[in-house]
């Protein structure tokens, strides 16, 4: 019985392989989830007199990572969409004329491939991944004798003691208004997330191990995005492949289909968003909410 289960398995894993390489589309395509995500913003004119322009910038998910690709991306508004030298998608929608107490709700709904396990990915700017910035001090001395008493003989072994060490080391305090970086939270050991990511990545950099953070949302099904829901954490790269690491949550190269990247984060980034982590706005007396 376990034989004839064992064939009929083989067969079907053949079927799927031989379908792929007719309609010539990746086998992993097949194992792929596809995700429907939606999120909303609203424009309110606070004033009592007209509002000539009105301008919103957003980030949209990420165009193509190694667990994820962005497929298609529709609003209820007309929009432009750009791309920074990250890989980044900003749309920015620009509305004329909104009354005094006037309204916009901008409707944005896009549909994704996630996939269980990271695809390799050929990276030309692994450089930049290597640098110290701002709030990844990894040029600091501490930083850098604490990478070295993590350092194991392959690059996997030292991420992996890394991300332990952030683990179990940090307090979680929850949301910090403001980014304190990975030198403050080694000195105070606590932070909310994006203190976790920072620390990580800086000890990585530390041990030249290629690392970024990444800022979105974990869901492991279809969702609408909710800002308090936001969430920060780390992608490192190792034979060719970006992995996640998310010390905060404790999950190491887990869940990859769960995580929906809507920003990498880099002083590198050139983009409309700044340091904005979800959106920007422009105009007198506007006032913006997410959902």
């Amino acid at each position: 019985m376990q034989r004839l289960q064992l064939i009929y398995i083989s067969f079907f894993c053949v079927i799927i392989l031989m379908i792929a390489i007719h309609d010539n589309i990746e086998a992993s395509e097949f194992f792929a989830l596809k995700r429907h995500i939606q999120y909303r913003f609203y424009l309110q004119n606070t004033s009592n007199v007209l509002l000539p322009k009105a301008e919103l910038w957003s980030y949209a998910p990420v165009k193509k990572l190694s667990s994820q690709e962005s497929l298609s991306i529709q609003a209820n508004f007309p929009y432009q969409i750009t791309s920074d030298n990250l890989g980044n998608q900003i749309l920015h929608f620009t509305f004329n004329n909104i009354p005094p107490f006037g309204t916009k709700i901008i409707n944005i709904q896009a549909k994704l491939r996630m996939y269980s396990s990271p695809e390799s990915i050929l990276s030309e700017k692994l450089e930049i991944y290597l640098k110290h910035e701002k709030n990844i001090e990894s040029n600091s001395r501490e930083i850098i004798n604490l990478a070295k008493k993590l350092q194991a003989n392959e690059e996997l072994k030292t991420a992996e003691n890394i991300f332990k060490w952030v683990s179990l080391n940090l307090n979680y305090t929850g949301y910090i208004k403001n980014d304190r970086g990975a030198y403050w939270a080694l000195k105070n050991r606590k932070g909310d997330c994006t203190e976790f990511m920072y620390l990580f990545i800086a000890l990585c950099r530390a041990s030249y191990i290629p690392a970024r953070g990444i800022g979105g949302y974990v869901y492991d099904k279809n969702s609408i995005l909710h800002p308090a829901d936001y969430h920060n954490w780390a992608e490192f790269y190792v034979d060719g492949f970006w992995r996640i690491a998310d010390p905060q949550k404790k999950l190491f190269m887990e869940n990859y289909s769960h995580y929906i990247a809507m920003r990498i984060i880099s002083e590198s980034s050139k983009n409309p968003m700044g340091q904005y982590h979800r959106f920007r706005f422009l105009g007198e007396g506007l006032k913006v909410n997410m959902n």
